[in-house]
């Protein structure tokens, strides 16, 4: 069976910073290579692309080398922190998981370690999860084959864009967020069929602009003492229905009405009815401040019930 991985290791070089007699510590480097021949050959209509990533620094973009499906580089400067890789096939589905190591107590604090993820513009449609804790990570997912996204973040900093609309509608988004500090920006380009957020004790700033298609987009969050901020496009019609235990929900912009005929206490834009594309907005939340601000008219709301 041919390989699909290619793995290529080498450790670095000891180097001086600006001709100073301080040596950097030495660190190991590791590259994973997913290329698209053999999988397409062995008949995969589906994949399935996961990492496991703890205590490190990511980036994830996507990349226009053809040469490849996934490429990632990983550097690190204890050997508890070598990554590891696994693949096989299932029902038509190519699986291929990448973990990183496990800290040692000897370890010092800050450890380096680096991944870098690139993805590539193959036409097969994808589930990407990504499990992270004590991780700062950019991602730029724009454009790439997704079918299903899962985010599970833990302690964790995250900075996620879809710069530019996913080769495909991405059926189903599902985040959870344990304390940390997470922003998403461009959520449309996804073309979400169903998007859920669930976070405790977490810092959210959620931006639903993009490219947004006819149709409904259903969106439903439940908050633990969090603090979210959501932004929301004028082009499309919006309705927020949300169920706070003990906080206020502040509404600003793109004039906002009250939906007397909703069973739930509820709020909608004005140009609802009218708009093409809708966004409905479920939210619970317990302990938490919720601020929706609407791209449009200069119309204010502060909502406390």
């Amino acid at each position: 069976m041919v390989r699909k991985i290619a793995i290529i290791m080498g450790l670095l070089m000891v180097c001086l910073f600006s001709g100073a007699a301080y040596a950097y510590a030495a660190a190991y480097e590791q590259e994973f290579v997913v290329k698209p021949e053999p999988i397409l050959s062995d008949g995969a209509t589906r994949l399935d692309l996961r990492f496991n990533i703890r205590h490190g620094r990511v980036t994830v973009k996507l990349t226009e080398n053809p040469a490849f499906i996934v490429k990632v580089r990983v550097r690190y400067n204890s050997r508890d922190l070598a990554p590891a890789s696994s693949e096989g096939f299932s029902e038509g589905a190519f699986q291929v998981a990448f973990s990183s190591g496990v800290l040692s107590p000897k370890d010092k604090a800050d450890p380096l370690h680096d991944w870098e993820i690139e993805i590539g513009r193959y036409d097969l449609e994808t589930t990407l999860t990504l499990d992270f804790a004590g991780v700062q990570t950019d991602m730029d997912l724009g454009g790439m084959p997704l079918d299903t996204l899962t985010l599970n973040l833990k302690g964790t900093q995250a900075n996620l864009d879809f710069s530019e609309p996913t080769l495909f509608s991405v059926r189903k988004v599902d985040i959870a967020c344990e304390g940390g500090f997470f922003t998403l920006a461009n959520i449309a380009n996804t073309n979400f069929e169903e998007f859920r957020l669930k976070a405790t004790g977490s810092s959210l700033d959620l931006d639903f602009k993009g490219s947004y298609a006819a149709g409904d987009y259903p969106a439903d969050f439940s908050l633990n003492g969090c603090s979210a901020r959501m932004t929301l496009p004028a082009k499309a019609g919006a309705r927020v229905i949300h169920r706070p235990e003990n906080r206020p929900v502040e509404l600003a912009g793109g004039g906002w009405s009250k939906d007397q005929n909703n069973t739930a206490e509820g709020y909608m834009s004005d140009d609802y009815e009218e708009r093409e594309s809708r966004l409905n907005l479920d939210i619970s939340s317990t302990a938490t401040s919720v601020l929706i601000k609407r791209d449009g008219a200069n119309m204010q709301y502060r909502l406390s019930y």
